[in-house]
């Protein structure tokens, strides 16, 4: 198979594409059964990039190499679209083995397994930082083939929430087979191993390939997922190098339409016309004999002085590898390691920030807690330190002390990394907790969501404050989004679950209204009732005024006609200090009943969404619960009604 250069820049439909509003993955290898155990005393060195940050047991020429790798790709998108953000809040740090001795102590799961395929380079996505690890003396075709993949991902996602799995899939293909070489940069190489499949199977129709989601077979079945791959791959180097859609605004309209919130499907029959044609088309460019490809000159992007070298202690070393390793979920290899750095140094700030972690992911807080205090006092400036401990501390903050202390923890985290949004959201679960800082929830709410739109938990969190705010419509317009851009039928359902909600509210906004609006006309009832009452029994001269019969219960007494008024509200006090007399204050809109049951197991108790306990007892049971009660009103007592009847409406 060959391949055509193509010097030319990216098109612009990329830039529309990607400007539109614990993962792990690693590529494979031939096993060498004979690999040893890696040397405990051998010396890591760390080479800190710009944008990243190396740790190898190589020499100091080959950790610059590899840093240098993810810089150029990280050059190539700031410069095709310098639009666009391209360092994520959280940082990446990369583990260069310098043979497959050290990948194994690092990745001992991929050698269990006898005969398994061992990886050559591996991208491990974390909520509070990114790893690769991969392996310096790997060989093969493009053996870092998924790391670039993976990496691409975390850029995608960066900056857009609505490019459909085929297209997510598409482009990290396209960009997971780059080249690097010293001064030129190959991109859009076609995989010899992806062509062939798809030249010896039947291709995907693509009404199907555009609705793949991450929970469709194409995308989790073993036996379809390769060919899901291939060809999503194949759609977009079409759609991006093919001489002629290259002259059309194709994948451009297509990007436009996805952010109008048009389904992937119907947008690809507006963008690229006759389906039919364009899997002929398709098939027809995947049987060619070459493929273009875009090389790219690569130019001093990071001068050599930005590059700093050091010796790592074994300390250091040590806690680096535990990190990973509890990333990794290997428990067992992180504890061991983390606790070997402790004992080489007690002061070690990192170490303490992981085995809090560790901790913490294992419910054991207290223990947590201790860790991470530790880590931040130790290393005042590291951002991540300050968010585990907020982080504990939130989930503690009905405590006033704790709510006071996870405040400042968490803005200084934002203060010293301004792109990391779970400090973000968690500041925002912060102050949702209190009525007079839900302003203040919904802006860091938005700002997690911007810094990520790909995470659709962050747009649930802005509308669910919206929710609190009653700002109804705009909540609403959260969960379609939501909806729209779902990739999976789970964040659909959580998006439509939030909906219904929405609705929900809304009909209670609309109930409380029109009982507040009852409750206010009852009032004014009341009250005119008093006053054309007071009038009429104002006793003439020589008359004795209205007074209670000895004996008379409470509530018979002074009680005027028959007629009865009905109110609805919350049940705010209850009181039966000589039952079987009961009194309850009834609350709606500002207004306030005092109303009375001479005897309640006369009162008739009617319900229709609550279930009262079979002990029931109205003196315990009903108070907080919304009611409508049924009075006749009364004069001369400190109350003013007497109960009828009560219907609980919870």
């Amino acid at each position: 198979m060959l391949t055509r250069r193509l010097a030319i820049p990216l098109p612009a439909a990329l830039l529309a594409l990607i400007a539109a509003g614990l993962a792990v993955a690693g590529a494979g290898v031939e096993a060498n059964p004979a690999a040893a155990p890696p040397d405990k005393t051998e010396t890591w060195i760390e080479v800190r990039s710009p944008h990243f940050i190396v740790a190898s047991n190589g020499n100091e020429k080959q950790a610059r190499r590899a840093a240098d790798q993810f810089e150029q790709i990280r050059a190539v998108f700031h410069k095709e679209f310098p639009k666009l953000r391209v360092d994520p809040g959280q940082p990446i740090f990369i583990l260069a083995a310098k043979n497959e001795n050290t990948l194994k102590a690092l990745l001992p799961g991929f050698w269990e397994v006898k005969g398994h395929m061992h990886p050559a380079g591996l991208f491990v996505s974390g909520e509070e930082k990114h790893y690769i690890a991969l392996r310096l003396d790997a060989e093969g075709e493009n053996p870092f083939h998924i790391v670039y993949h993976e990496y691409v991902h975390i850029l995608e996602h960066l900056n857009s929430s609505s490019i459909p799995v085929w297209l997510d899939e598409g482009f990290a293909e396209f960009y997971g087979n780059t080249t690097i070489g010293e001064k030129e940069l190959k991109l859009g190489l076609p995989s010899e191993s992806g062509v062939r499949l798809l030249r010896e199977n039947k291709l995907l129709p693509l009404e199907v390939l555009f609705k793949v989601d991450h929970s469709s077979p194409y995308y989790n079945e073993a036996n379809k997922t390769t060919i899901f791959y291939a060809e999503s791959w194949a759609l977009t180097h079409y759609l991006m190098l093919d001489e002629q859609m290259r002259k059309t605004p194709a994948l451009t309209n297509y990007v436009r339409l996805l952010q109008n919130d048009v389904d992937s499907l119907e947008a690809a029959r507006q963008a690229f016309g006759d389906l039919k044609r364009l899997q002929k088309n398709l098939e027809s460019y995947v049987g060619q004999s070459s493929f273009h490809y875009a090389l790219i000159k690569m130019g001093a992007e990071v001068a050599e002085k930005d590059y700093v070298a050091r010796v790592l202690s074994p300390a250091e070393s040590a806690a680096r590898r535990g990190d990973f390793h509890l990333y990794m979920q290997r428990t067992t290899e992180a504890r061991a390691l983390l606790e070997e750095a402790l004992r080489l140094d007690p002061n070690l700030a990192l170490a303490h920030e992981s085995v809090g972690l560790s901790y913490y992911r294992q419910g054991q807080r207290e223990e947590a807690a201790k860790h991470f205090a530790l880590a931040v006092q130790l290393d005042s400036r590291s951002y991540l330190s300050h968010f585990l401990h907020a982080r504990l501390l939130v989930e503690q903050a009905q405590d006033p002390h704790a709510f006071a202390e996870a405040e400042p923890s968490l803005l200084r985290a934002t203060e010293l990394n301004p792109n990391f949004a779970p400090a973000y959201a968690t500041l925002a679960g912060l102050y949702l907790m209190r009525k007079e800082t839900l302003e203040k929830a919904l802006a860091a709410a938005r700002k997690a969501a911007e810094l990520e739109p790909g995470e659709p938990l962050y747009y649930l969190n802005v509308g669910n404050i919206l929710l609190r705010l009653e700002r109804i419509e705009e909540a609403r317009g959260i969960g379609q989004r939501i909806r729209s851009d779902a990739k999976s039928t789970q964040v659909r359902a959580a998006a439509e679950s939030f909906l219904a909600e929405v609705a929900r509210f809304q009909e209670y906004q609309a109930l409380r209204k029109r009982h507040e609006e009852e409750a206010r006309a009852s009032r004014e009832q009341l009250q005119s009732y008093l006053r054309s009452d007071a009038s009429a029994n104002t006793p003439s001269s020589g008359e004795a005024p209205f007074a209670k019969t000895p004996g008379t219960p409470p509530g018979a007494a002074g009680a005027s006609s028959a007629r009865r008024y009905a109110m609805f509200g919350r049940l705010t006090q209850i009181t039966c200090a000589a039952p079987p007399a009961m009194e309850l204050t009834l609350s709606a809109g500002g207004l306030t009943m005092r109303l009375h049951a001479t005897n309640y197991f006369k009162v008739d108790y009617l319900t229709t969404s609550w279930k009262p306990p079979a002990n029931f007892n109205p003196c315990t049971h009903l108070k907080g619960l919304s009611a409508q009660i049924s009075y006749t009103l009364v004069q001369g007592q400190a109350y003013d009604g007497e109960i009828v009847s009560i219907e609980v409406r919870r």
